[in-house]
């Protein structure tokens, strides 16, 4: 009697560490299935990929790999994103701060992201716009009565020569291809187009 009240303990004990056993199991797998499900859901959260930059990068700073990041949001605003390979390389034209998404605005033209563009001018350019130059395109109207309107920042001269038909020069630029639209719809306008000098001349 005594030996059968020993096995009956024994046998009670280990119910109870298989049944303890089990439930530790069982939140274990529970644990790591919640786990999975997070990190599935991690990476395949819904949104665009972007850029952001670590820490502050002040205008004309180097973008380098460790000062950016690449992160999912939600939708972009209207300004275009970048992706690593566009950024890596490129200098900052506008500070940008922590945290901030980097766009192609943000940033300055790359040699890739210039087009080349003839125009007609109204009036000669001075004697120093030449091959290599700097200048700013201007919409001028020809009776004058609204003031002249920039269309191109620091566009650089390639060619400049006469039409050939008598009339206006003609100026080739290279100019960044968020500005050919503008110079586009200067030229299909009653505005004449006026070159000045740009900051790096």
């Amino acid at each position: 009697m005594r030996k059968g009240s020993v096995m009956s303990s024994i046998l009670s004990f280990l119910r109870r560490r298989l049944a303890t056993s089990r439930t530790i199991v069982g939140i274990v797998l529970v644990v790591a299935s919640v786990v999975g499900v997070v990190g599935v859901v991690r990476l395949s959260t819904p949104g665009e990929r972007v850029i952001m930059a670590i820490s502050f990068l002040s205008a004309g700073t180097v973008i380098t790999a460790d000062a950016i990041d690449e992160v999912r949001v939600s939708s972009l605003a209207e300004n275009p994103g970048v992706s690593l390979t566009d950024v890596i390389g490129r200098v900052v034209g506008s500070d940008i701060g922590a945290g901030e998404i980097i766009t192609a605005r943000l940033l300055e033209p790359s040699p890739s992201s210039r087009v080349q563009i003839s125009v007609p001018i109204g009036v000669m350019p001075p004697s120093t716009v030449k091959s290599g130059a700097t200048v700013d395109l201007w919409a001028v109207d020809e009776d004058g009565a609204n003031p002249p309107v920039t269309v191109a920042l620091n566009a650089s001269v390639v060619a400049i020569a006469d039409s050939g038909f008598g009339g206006d020069a003609v100026l080739t630029v290279l100019v960044d291809a968020l500005e050919v639209d503008r110079v586009l719809a200067v030229l299909g306008s009653s505005h004449v187009i006026v070159v000045t000098s740009g900051e790096n001349t």
